[in-house]
């Protein structure tokens, strides 16, 4: 009889004997047809059969039925004198490994499954396909694969990638040029980094972010090899270093706010559920209440709902203990309700929660009634004072004091009273943004910017002369990157001495080498993002509650 390939794994090893078909399960018999057997031990061909037992294996499901190969299995006699072993039983490689419940096939699809669904949700799959297996042995053929083995790249990425967000971080290593993930780190440190590049030899680029632990890494364990700094990284340094001078000249944000009018963004007309709202485009800005502010209306609604219904049955004529059954209330609140005669509001709360900051309430009014508006610099001061809370803290209350008692601003002499007030009213009005959003701000080109953006922007250079130059000496290294010209790059140093951007130059002088390394090589962390994207997808498929090696695992079997 012919063997189908469909029911048995292996012609040449099994020989199809019957085939019994279930309502929910096909069994397969079948039975070695190989007229000799090679010892396991010694490798002399053996023919005499000891005995035969049976052996259960599950197979790939049929049509959504599950499947088992029911295989009898010979013992032999070895007749070789030397050898330890006088009896043996057949192995069936291409059916099935030692010892195991199902067979080659089966288990390589159940693998295949779980690399790409994991434990759990890969045994529903297999479930449903007709392979039946718990989360464990799923996750089981998961961790026994082989790893697949990538050559040691000639071009490398390396970037951080969060096993938990803001508690414990790894590397990712990535092949440039092949454009896939070669490793995952545990960590990001740079002793781990540079053990890898060690074991690995033969890196001859290296793209990295701005961190020094990959820097210093990449030096100890690749000398030779060339440091590529990431340019999206550059530019984001860049921006940071814009919000660092635009915290310092924070009274010049304020000065061009109150010159402009509205905001430095988008104002656009927001229609949602019927109403018009006003919509500044400022993350900070969001349009709509807060949430405890959306959670007290919720609370309101039901208690007015029940009023309501409270009032109907009364007017009903229904008795106020029924009233105080049907509607899960007490009868004295149904009683106070009906006494008020209308829906009794809650009482709005005069007094706040004590704070730390109520005992340093003179040295608090002290420092801004001097011209004092940094909280930092304040924190400092009460702390010398034997303040023990935090900044935050001291900022919210120094914020609170200047909404509060908003400080005038110089007026030319003859301003008259009037004049004086509007002017002080329009300072307290105006929005001020914040400096990170001022730093995108000076870093975007016009053409990106809406017209109340660019006069915001406009009259914040001319408020302060400091920013305009920073902003110049940013167009300049933004143009430095996009023409990758490394002659630009000694003079823009130079430039930037003793500007808002110095101590960003001296990142850039500091790195320099690396820097001249992304003017010159087109490489890029661009695609490393992308792999610590994937990363974030596999991860989350896992809950994220895999350990780290199985993780591994995935990611390099994905890649």
């Amino acid at each position: 009889m012919a063997v189908p390939s469909s029911f048995c794994p292996s012609a040449a090893e099994l020989h199809l004997d019957e085939v019994a078909i279930s309502g929910v399960v096909v069994t397969v018999r079948a039975s070695g047809r190989r007229a000799e057997v090679a010892c396991p031990a010694c490798g002399a061909a053996a023919r005499r059969v000891h005995s035969r037992y049976a052996r259960t294996l599950a197979d790939l499901p049929w049509q959504g039925t599950r499947v088992q190969l029911a295989v009898t299995v010979r013992r032999f006699f070895c007749d070789a004198a030397t050898c330890p072993r006088r009896i043996f039983a057949e192995r069936l490689t291409e059916t099935a490994a030692r010892y195991a419940r199902r067979t080659s096939r089966a288990a390589a699809l159940l693998e295949l499954v779980g690399f790409a669904l994991g434990g759990r949700a890969g045994s529903r799959l297999a479930a449903t396909l007709g392979l039946a297996s718990a989360p464990g042995t799923v996750l089981a053929r998961v961790r026994r694969a082989p790893m697949p083995e990538a050559p040691t790249p000639r071009v490398l990425g390396v970037d951080d990638w969060a096993l938990r967000r803001g508690q414990r971080y790894g590397t990712v290593l990535v092949d440039l040029e092949r454009r896939r993930v070669i490793d995952l780190l545990p960590d990001r440190e740079a002793a781990t980094f540079a053990a890898w590049l060690r074991d690995h030899p033969g890196v001859e680029i290296i793209s990295r972010d701005r961190g020094g632990a990959y820097a210093d890494g990449a030096r100890q364990g690749a000398p030779d090899a060339v440091q590529v700094a990431d340019r999206f990284h550059l530019v984001h340094n860049l921006v940071d270093a814009y919000e660092r001078a635009c915290t310092r000249h924070h009274a010049a944000l304020r000065a061009a706010a109150e010159a402009v009018g509205p905001p430095p963004s988008t104002r656009a007309e927001v229609r949602e559920r019927g109403r018009t709202r006003r919509y500044s485009g400022l993350p900070n800005n969001r349009p709509g209440p807060t949430g405890p502010e959306r959670l007290s209306a919720e609370r309101r609604d039901r208690r007015l709902a029940l009023y309501e219904q409270v009032a109907a049955l009364h007017r009903a004529g229904v008795p106020k203990t029924r009233i105080a059954r049907q509607t899960g209330l007490s009868r004295r609140t149904v009683i106070t309700w009906l006494s008020a005669g209308q829906f009794p509001e809650r009482a709005v709360r005069t007094r706040r929660a004590p704070t730390l900051m109520d005992a340093y309430a003179d040295a608090l009014a002290a420092y801004y009634d001097g011209g004092g508006d940094n909280a930092a610099e304040l924190a400092r001061v009460l702390t010398a004072q034997g303040y023990r809370g935090t900044s935050a803290t001291v900022r919210r209350a120094l914020a609170a004091l200047r909404a509060a008692r908003p400080r005038a601003t110089p007026m030319p002499e003859g301003t008259s009273e009037a004049e004086s007030t509007a002017a002080l009213t329009t300072r307290a009005a105006a929005p001020v943004p914040s400096p990170r959003q001022v730093a995108w701000l000076l870093r975007k080109d016009d053409a990106q910017l809406t017209d109340e953006q660019r006069a915001y922007r406009a009259a914040l250079e001319t408020a302060c002369p400091a920013l305009a130059a920073a902003r110049a000496l940013g167009d300049w290294f933004v143009r430095m990157l996009h023409a990758r010209d490394p002659n630009d790059l000694g003079p823009w140093l130079s430039a930037a001495e003793g500007t808002e951007l110095a101590r960003f130059a001296v990142g850039i002088r500091r790195d320099r080498d690396a820097v001249l390394a992304a003017l010159c090589f087109p490489w890029s962390n661009g695609q490393v993002e992308g792999q610590v994207h994937r990363i974030k997808l596999i991860k989350r498929t896992m809950f994220g509650r895999a350990s780290f090696p199985l993780l591994r695992r995935r990611v390099l079997h994905a890649a």
